[in-house]
């Protein structure tokens, strides 16, 4: 019998929006794959169509206020309501607070950090009108440890988390739910597109990329289970979580092993 439970995923063409959809769908959800890229989204919803559970491809455009309402009005046509969003999609960007022009902050924070907040908005008061569901906003561990050639970008993530946090005390006692997960480097192609004022940004997180023990499966499967067990913050790795309480409770001791590690890896700070 197919699931009742409904989730849509932006960013479902690949990596872990791909991910996250093949481990709903093996869960018995129908997925909403939308995407910038029609042809990636239809790519995905062909690939989980064997779980046996409905599943459609949607376009959209994150960056852009009618393409996301758009979305959302597919999506209500379809279904008439959705149980679970989870705000995925997104760019990646390096360069410093000095030297990162200011055309590549707008473009990272009208996709990374404004993307998400049409997300929360567009689907928020379907999900109170409701009286259930759940909200999901993909951050990064950068959000909560930024470091340096990567300000766009934390910046942008860190929002996200903010965001989060401010949604979840707005929708207190709803019966709408709010986590934002912040996962460190995993095998995934985020780089496609990278910007940054210069290559060494690139380089490190590509050398960083290559050596991360998680796959994209490896995370979605983490953050399905802190989804269904209700948690806000799901920190969806050892090493992240290991990395959280050493910035948390030792700063100073986690700042200068950061710089020794990016150092070693041939960042000027």
């Amino acid at each position: 019998m197919e699931s009742s439970r409904r989730v849509l995923i932006t960013g479902a063409g690949s990596g872990l929006g791909r991910a996250l959809a093949f481990r709903y769908a093996e869960a018995g959800w129908r997925v909403a794959c939308a995407d910038i890229r029609l042809d990636r989204a239809n790519e995905t919803v062909a690939l989980i169509t064997g779980f046996g559970i409905g599943a459609m491809a949607l376009q959209v455009d994150v960056g852009d206020d009618a393409s996301f309402a758009g979305l959302r009005d597919q999506v209500l046509a379809a279904w008439e309501g959705v149980d679970l969003v989870i705000n995925n999609a997104g760019v990646s960007g390096g360069g410093s607070v000095l030297d990162a022009s200011m055309s590549d902050w707008h473009w990272m924070l009208n996709i990374n950090l404004l993307g998400v907040v049409r997300g929360c908005r567009l689907f928020g008061p379907v999900l109170l009108e409701q009286g259930a569901g759940h909200i999901v906003n993909i951050a990064s561990f950068a959000a909560l440890a930024g470091g340096p050639g990567m300000a766009t970008y934390a910046t942008a993530k860190a929002g996200v988390v903010t965001v989060s946090e401010g949604l979840r005390a707005d929708l207190e006692g709803s019966g709408v739910r709010v986590s934002v997960v912040c996962p460190s480097f995993f095998q995934t192609n985020l780089l496609e597109g990278f910007r940054a004022p210069d290559a060494s940004s690139l380089n490190v997180a590509t050398a960083l990329m290559r050596s991360a023990r998680e796959s994209a499966a490896d995370i979605a499967e983490a953050i399905h289970a802190g989804v269904e067990r209700g948690e806000f913050l799901i920190l969806p790795s050892a090493q992240v979580r290991k990395l959280w309480r050493l910035k948390r409770w030792f700063p100073q001791l986690y700042f200068r092993k950061l710089m020794q590690m990016v150092r070693a890896r041939g960042v000027k700070p």
